[in-house]
């Protein structure tokens, strides 16, 4: 990979992983709820999952993907509906209310319950096909491939620790009245409307 590409990799891993989604929404939410350090799971366990999806890309699983639709709309809309029955609890929940939630759906997210999120995240395979399709052609996919799962990480940890900051920073202030709880509610509804949004747009 040149110079060139490597740089085009960092600034696509980077403007992927900053911009909301699903991944910065569940940051910001814990971060707002729980603090900081309740985010760092989720702050290791997304980069490390989405390390996999591109490395499982470099080895062809992006070319199966794109071959069998219908595999890729199954998973896509999956994901569309834990997505939205997430939003729907949290938007429905107090923070205790989420820490008492079972399975899947508690929040704050273990590092496993992260890292296997991105197999469900429509932004994640969005972001994994088309890093495959611009940046693993040619020589050494494998090696490319590993290289982009270094830089998204780098790119996805620090994205995490932002928003998941910036929640943390809002706790003080939203522990007033019920703007903890007019803020879940508001998140639930973007975190639902971003899956929906990604899942038509594709």
């Amino acid at each position: 990979m040149s110079g060139d590409q490597l740089l085009a990799l960092i600034m696509f891993a980077f403007a992927g992983t900053f911009t909301p989604g699903p991944n910065t929404t569940i940051a910001t939410i814990t971060g707002a709820n729980f603090g900081l350090r309740a985010a760092v799971p989720h702050m290791l366990g997304v980069p490390v999952g989405f390390a996999t999806m591109l490395l499982a890309a470099a080895a062809g699983a992006a070319a199966i993907v794109l071959a069998f639709p219908f595999a890729a709309q199954v998973l896509k809309w999956a994901g569309v509906a834990y997505l939205i029955w997430l939003a729907l609890m949290l938007a429905r929940s107090s923070t205790s209310g989420l820490a008492q939630l079972s399975g899947p759906f508690k929040l704050p997210l273990t590092f496993v319950q992260s890292a296997a999120f991105q197999y469900l995240n429509p932004k994640a395979w969005m972001l994994s096909v088309a890093t495959a399709g611009a940046f693993f052609a040619g020589d050494s996919p494998l090696t490319r491939g590993a290289l982009a799962a270094v830089v998204f990480g780098i790119a996805a940890t620090a994205s995490i620790a932002v928003w998941a900051s910036i929640g943390a920073a809002l706790r003080g202030w939203l522990s007033r009245g019920a703007r903890l709880r007019i803020f879940n509610v508001v998140m639930g509804l973007l975190l639902g409307a971003t899956a929906l949004w990604m899942a038509l747009a594709q």
